[in-house]
């Protein structure tokens, strides 16, 4: 028997042409998800590595950092340590001139020993009097022990030795 049709029979395939494209399709998204997912490995990779890089550069500016700041200090501390000697220098200075104001012209210097908390003086006067009026009672008044010890020379003048010290804060003398 035969079987008789209107139209030319036509090839089935054993998918069709949808299903073809369907899987075209999956193929592409496949392949598309692989480049991708490669794609996001790769950057990762690159991020790891430049974080491992930002971290030593990270610790590279640290250090320099704490160096600096080790600089910084040592500089301050400089700073403060001269201003500490001008500001010695000046008071010093300061006192010199006082003290040089404070010798009558009658009275004659020839030495001056000044330590922290001791004056020496060496000089010449007329007489005793005349030193212990002129020069012996300021002393007297910025020191807190003052002794003076005259020698006669052969003019008759006195040479003088004037020892004056402060107390210091603990109750020494120094």
């Amino acid at each position: 028997m035969k079987y008789y049709s209107f139209i030319v029979p036509r090839k089935k395939h054993f998918i069709s042409l949808f299903s073809k494209l369907w899987l075209a399709f999956i193929a592409v998204m496949v392949v598309f998800l692989l480049v991708f997912d490669f794609y996001i490995s790769v950057e990762m990779h690159s991020f790891k590595l430049g974080i491992v890089e930002l971290t030593a550069q990270r610790e590279a500016l640290e250090a320099r950092i704490d160096q600096d700041d080790e600089e910084i200090s040592l500089i301050l501390r400089e700073k403060a340590l001269s201003e500490e000697v001008y500001s010695n220098n000046t008071l010093l200075k300061e006192s010199m001139k006082n003290l040089f104001d404070l010798v009558p012209d009658q009275i004659t210097l020839k030495k001056v020993e000044m330590e922290r908390n001791s004056l020496i003086l060496y000089g010449v006067s007329p007489t005793q009097d005349t030193f212990n009026f002129l020069l012996a009672a300021p002393l007297k008044s910025i020191f807190h022990t003052s002794n003076t010890t005259f020698y006669l020379t052969k003019e008759g003048w006195y040479n003088f030795v004037s020892v004056n010290k402060i107390i210091g804060t603990d109750g020494i003398r120094e």
